[in-house]
């Protein structure tokens, strides 16, 4: 299966899975997509040394087909411009004067550059020289040092740079993940650039050690011949490079592969990460809109965004993406684009997650085990191990039939409201916080669950004589000297009240234990969230107000997370 990277200036295709997928940033910064699909698989014929000239001239159309899309994305996509309907024929103009002028450029080059004038200048330097094979050696190594000078040139020019820069991050995008190497450029040897390089210097140093001289039209064809078999020889060899797992041979190719690449930024891997997304996902590349945004730019943009800020995770651009588009993750597969509108809201809160603010906070809401609360800074945001708590809680009821759960530190009611919803049991939930049970009341009338709210220092202001079957609680167990050094999301946007748990992290467990103890009835539970590391302390504070059968449960993390005792006397 043909596969290949064509960088341009503005952007890249790669041909890959019967799809070329051309992706380009146009003037103002937007990433447009577009493609073809082949109908067919293109097999390189399975000769060996045939199927490396198949390949080369195959690509060659590629790469015009490439830039073709390329300017055929921008024309589509600058067409509400006022200067469009001016321009448009211009252009196409442009573009094919450019083409045709850069292939006649190029045979100018290679006719003068590589073969009259180095001939008459290293004949002229080198007249005396009588043995021929020494002498046509070190024309050839001549040759090769301008064509090295002439690509050491363009390494450096502003529309090149970025063409080896696409290049690269091409390289990088079509390289086998299990061989990648140090040097991104060493990742992907058959790549179009290096490939053609790498013959004109083979072809050079062949065609000075024959200096065939027969006469003008056998000359050209016995050197055309001589490119083509070089064509084959090369390609073997960088096919062999590629794929194997000799890393050695990669280096070779690193100094050729030097010159026809150039470290990638920011936006040429995203753009490369656009097309990696296009060629998994989409089947088609008709009637694209090139007036929206495409999906797999916004992705694109955002894991750039977020790797950069080290706060990346796949669920979230998903979370993101779904909440502003109000659409569930098998509808976002569906969609291919979104409007102007929607991308910049998308960004604005990637902008927001990527400076430390919890999905939470930025949205006004979090899912917890299937129902959705609302929260804001005077609440604790629930978090998914919290999930493992009310879970358990719900099971020791159903076990044992209890009819009575008191939630202490309730925030937002996230674990009341959870087990109300799916027990029958009576449910009181205290906070000392006013503003953390309006959050509260809130959410469990959105959920449609009766919940006894108080406001309450633990214990204090409850019934005295009431006594309860369970009691669960996820206290704030940070110790006090390490709250300015959790998460920027936890320290800045969550309750320093939810979190402090005074000076060594077990103020609330003491409290809550020895106090609990009288608050439930014979044979009841109390249960906890714990942080990490405490469970050892707050077994032997439960041991020691004689509570038994305690148990320990970990959470996704494979952390002890969650630790319940029971009253038996």
């Amino acid at each position: 299966m043909i596969k290949n990277i064509f960088p341009l200036g503005n952007g890249a295709g790669i041909f890959q899975d019967k799809k070329l997928c051309v992706s380009i940033v146009d003037e103002n910064g937007n990433k447009k997509v577009g493609g073809k699909l082949f109908n067919k698989n293109i097999k390189i014929s399975s000769l060996f040394f045939i199927r490396g000239i198949f390949y080369f001239f195959y690509n060659i159309y590629l790469y015009f087909l490439t830039y073709r899309l390329a300017r055929k994305i921008e024309i589509d996509s600058s067409e509400n411009s006022k200067q469009f309907k001016i321009t448009k024929n211009l252009t196409l103009t442009s573009d094919l004067i450019f083409l045709v002028g850069g292939i006649l450029f190029a045979f100018i080059f290679a006719l003068l550059g590589l073969n009259y004038l180095p001939n008459y200048i290293f004949n002229s330097i080198f007249a005396n020289e009588a043995n021929y094979y020494l002498k046509s050696f070190m024309l050839g190594l001549f040759k090769v040092a301008i064509l090295f000078i002439v690509f050491a040139v363009l390494k450096i020019c502003p529309f090149t740079n970025g063409i080896y820069r696409f290049n690269s991050a091409g390289c990088n995008f079509l390289c086998d993940k299990s061989n990648k190497h140090t040097f991104i450029w060493q990742a992907y040897p058959l790549n179009f650039l290096n490939l053609l390089l790498n013959t004109s210097i083979l072809s050079i140093f062949v065609v000075s050690l024959v200096a065939v001289n027969i006469f003008w039209l056998a000359d050209i064809f016995i050197n055309i011949a001589i490119y083509l078999v070089c064509i084959g020889v090369v390609y073997e060899f960088l096919y062999f490079a590629t794929y194997s797992k000799w890393n050695w041979l990669k280096d070779i190719t690193l100094i050729t592969n030097f010159f026809v690449c150039n470290k990638p930024k920011t936006t040429h891997n995203e753009v490369l990460a656009v097309i990696k997304n296009e060629i998994a996902s989409y089947d088609s590349f008709d009637n694209v809109d090139t007036n929206r945004v495409p999906l797999s730019a916004v992705f694109a943009e955002m894991e750039t965004k977020l790797r950069a800020s080290d706060k990346y995770e796949p669920s979230d651009v998903d979370w993101i993406i779904g909440n502003v588009l109000n659409k569930n993750r098998a509808e976002l597969k569906l969609l291919r684009s979104v409007t102007q509108k929607e991308y910049r809201e998308i960004m604005r809160c990637c902008d927001r997650r990527a400076k430390g603010e919890p999905l939470s906070n930025i949205f006004g809401f979090v899912e917890f085990y299937g129902l959705k609360f609302d929260v804001n800074k005077k609440v604790l945001s629930p978090r998914m191990e919290t999930e493992i708590l009310a879970e358990e809680v719900i099971k020791k009821i159903k076990e044992h039939s209890f009819n009575s759960v008191l939630d202490l530190c309730t925030g937002s009611g996230a674990i009341a409201i959870t087990i109300a919803k799916f027990t029958d049991c009576k449910v009181v939930a205290s906070d000392i916080s006013k503003q953390a049970l309006a959050v509260a009341e809130n959410n469990a009338r959105k959920n449609n669950v009766k919940v006894d709210f108080v406001c309450s220092d633990l214990f204090n202001s409850l019934k005295k004589t009431k006594k309860y079957d369970i009691i669960v609680s996820n206290p704030p167990y940070i110790k006090t000297n390490e709250i300015e050094k959790l998460d920027t999301e936890v320290k800045n946007y969550d309750p320093k009240l939810a979190l402090d748990g005074g000076e060594d992290g077990l103020e609330f467990y003491r409290k809550i234990i020895k106090d609990g103890s009288s608050k439930l009835n014979k044979g009841g539970f109390i249960f906890f969230e714990l942080g990490n590391g405490q469970r050892k302390d707050v077994q032997n504070l439960l041991e020691k107000e004689g509570f038994e059968d305690i148990c320990i449960i970990k959470d996704y993390n494979r952390i002890e997370r969650i630790i319940y005792g029971r009253k038996c006397t």
